[in-house]
């Protein structure tokens, strides 16, 4: 029997948080974290939950690798409210969340997620939180796009695992979002060019199904996933953190 991933204590401080501050205040201001268990879900574990913190604010989307670079200097001071409400953290999130997976998806090519593991980050994982095609290509911008210089210094993305995920029941608050019981379904080794802008990520073809769903008492299309797996990377000059810039989707002509 699969092993099942547990994240009901991450739901249940959510909602801490939730009814300590109120739908009124940033209370969904939290600083980006990467979620190392991840992993299991790309090694055939079934995922329960994948919580998706202020979906709509793409700086909020640190759980989604399993590794995340934390920026080096020191991290901006968090204000406390002498009233006894929320602190004024925004710079300090803003902060943590400088090479999180939200870069990924944010139109801005002079920014890039990064891995924080020790060495090049091969076996780390991340999802890309948007629905897929099947068929249609995406596009990807490996590598940190920025400059030449920030491209070239740093790894990029050679070989990598491209993995489709099943995941049932997308449900949504006022600013969260959240999949249910996601899993691989199909995946395929894909090699990238190393260049400096946006190529085509093929992905593989899959056999699209429905589920029935408890709560609405009917059969429900599932939803699909792309994720992602570094094998191999190009070296960089200089340091040895795997970024990517961008994944998209390819526009109909």
């Amino acid at each position: 029997m699969k092993k099942t991933i547990k994240l009901s204590l991450f739901i249940l401080a959510s909602l801490l948080i939730l009814n300590t501050y109120g739908q009124g205040d940033d209370y969904w201001i939290r600083p980006c974290k990467c979620d190392p268990n991840l992993t299991s879900l790309f090694n055939g574990d079934v995922l329960d939950i994948l919580f998706l913190s202020g979906m709509y604010n793409s700086r909020m989307l640190g759980n989604l690798s399993s590794s995340m670079l934390m920026p080096g200097g020191t991290p901006p001071e968090i204000k406390e409210d002498p009233d006894g409400g929320p602190p004024d953290n925004v710079a300090y999130v803003e902060w943590t969340c400088k090479y999180s997976l939200g870069k990924l998806s944010d139109g801005d090519t002079t920014t890039a997620w990064a891995e924080g593991e020790d060495g090049s980050g091969i076996g780390v994982v991340l999802i890309w939180p948007h629905q897929i095609n099947n068929g249609k290509p995406l596009k990807i911008w490996a590598g940190y796009g920025k400059s030449n210089a920030t491209f070239i210094t740093n790894n990029r993305p050679k070989k990598v695992r491209v993995v489709v995920i099943s995941a049932e029941t997308h449900d949504f608050s006022q600013n969260d979002e959240w999949y249910r019981t996601l899993k691989v379904v199909k995946d395929s080794v894909v090699i990238l060019k190393d260049l400096n802008g946006f190529q085509n990520l093929f992905l593989p073809t899959f056999k699209e199904e429905s589920y029935f769903s408890q709560d609405r008492k009917e059969d429900v299309p599932y939803n699909y996933l792309l994720g992602l797996e570094i094998l191999e990377v190009y070296p960089g000059t200089k340091y040895d953190d795997t970024c990517i810039t961008e994944i998209s989707g390819v526009e109909d002509k």
